[in-house]
């Protein structure tokens, strides 16, 4: 193997384990009220402020015997799953070619979908980043009319629902993921994906016996999202 790909497999992994890092970070402290105040990571038992040495990932979990350097409390094994498993699928990215089109997108999508499940809300940052992804990344002209087909039907839904039964039906942050993923994948393969995503919500809701309360809708959007993409990119590898 050449030295210059080892270079690129080692700066990949260590890349995709930071990442898992501050991904993991957001997610446990997103909607948090001052979670403006929280730039710095802190224990998860005692709440002391964790200095350079334990932010290292995948090290510090091992070289700490899994706990805590403040309290010897145990960590969660969450953080190291989290870094070994990215870390690994950046390295993968590389030998794929793909590092900046598949590896940005995927940890991106996983983190909405785990965001949109626990909080039921879409972050604005996240779907401006697959909005701009599609834009990067697919040949988005063609499905243009489409797309904006799908957006203005789901925009009446919308504004229907909320008139008539004084509830959100469908929440606006779907709606731009949705416009997203017809932009990317067009006709007829955004409307799979919209059934796929539908039927897999309803089969969770019908799993759970939670007929009266609200589910989240963008979740399922994301990570069938996500199965196609993979896909269409280990599809076209192999080929």
């Amino acid at each position: 193997m050449p030295e210059s790909m080892i270079v690129s497999y080692f700066f990949a992994a260590v890349f995709g384990a930071v990442l898992a890092s501050f991904l993991v970070h957001e997610y446990d402290n997103y909607g948090s009220d001052n979670k403006t105040a929280k730039l710095r990571s802190i224990c998860d038992h005692c709440g002391k402020n964790l200095n350079a040495l334990n932010l290292v990932p995948i090290f510090s979990f091992v070289f700490q015997l899994g706990k805590s350097s403040c309290c010897k409390k145990s960590l969660s094994f969450k953080y190291l799953f989290t870094e070994l498993a990215l870390a690994a699928f950046f390295v993968l990215c590389v030998y794929m070619g793909n590092l900046f089109s598949l590896g940005l997108i995927i940890p991106a999508l996983i983190l909405l979908a785990l965001i949109d499940e626990k909080y039921q809300e879409i972050p604005i940052g996240l779907n401006i980043f697959i909005f701009i992804w599609v834009i990067a990344n697919a040949s988005f002209i063609e499905n243009l009319l489409f797309a904006g087909v799908v957006v203005l039907f789901l925009l009446t839904l919308y504004w229907g629902y909320l008139k008539y039964r004084k509830v959100e039906g469908l929440g606006l942050g779907d709606i731009v993921l949705l416009g997203s993923v017809s932009l990317y994948l067009g006709f007829p393969y955004a409307l799979y994906l919209i059934t796929i995503s539908a039927s897999l919500l309803l089969l969770k809701i019908i799993g759970s016996r939670r007929y009266q309360e609200r589910h989240a809708f963008g979740s399922w959007i994301v990570l069938t999202f996500g199965a196609f993409i993979l896909f269409q990119e280990f599809y076209g590898f192999a080929g």
